[in-house]
């Protein structure tokens, strides 16, 4: 989801890029790149992404983390889909990032970055899934698939920090 409409929620811009990069003959990484600019303090944003219980309440039905590298953890997907989980890099206030993958095999990387950017939170969100196939329709698929996961996402997210944050 593209928000450019200030209109409806004056504090909240992200922009959704695509970077498909053909590998070595028969593989190509799909990567999805979100940022999401936030009316929130550092740390209030660093609660969302990074405690179970708040990573919950926009990024699945039911959330388990265990937040140092080579933690583990599961996410179950609004749609029920079971996403295992394992923590690869954190620094707290800054960055949280795993691999994950599900029953079906599907493995992606996601990096969530956070930096102040000019009075607001900005996150940054990159998942890169490495595909068996360099056909454009399954790179072309497995972005939107991304896209739709992280847009509805980002937008419960904002909807959570932007009212409880200044409460």
């Amino acid at each position: 989801m593209h928000r450019d409409d200030t209109s409806k929620q004056p504090s909240h811009r992200d922009r959704n890029a695509r970077n498909d990069r053909h590998l070595d003959g028969d593989a190509a990484e799909a990567r999805f790149e979100q940022v999401v600019d936030l009316d929130t303090t550092i740390e209030a944003a660093w609660d969302a992404i990074s405690d179970p219980d708040e990573l919950a309440n926009w990024l699945g039905s039911s959330v388990e983390l265990e937040v140092r590298p080579g933690g583990r953890g599961r996410v179950i997907d609004d749609d029920g889909t079971v996403r295992e989980l394992v923590v690869t890099a954190v620094r707290a206030g800054e960055q949280l990032a795993w691999h994950w993958w599900t029953d079906s095999g599907e493995l992606s990387s996601v990096e969530l970055r956070l930096d102040v950017q000019e009075g607001h939170t900005r996150l940054r969100i990159v998942e890169t899934t490495l595909l068996p196939s360099t056909r454009t329709d399954a790179v072309q698929a497995r972005v939107d698939g991304c896209r739709r996961r992280w847009s509805a996402a980002t937008s419960r997210l904002w909807c959570r920090v932007g009212t409880t944050a200044f409460a």
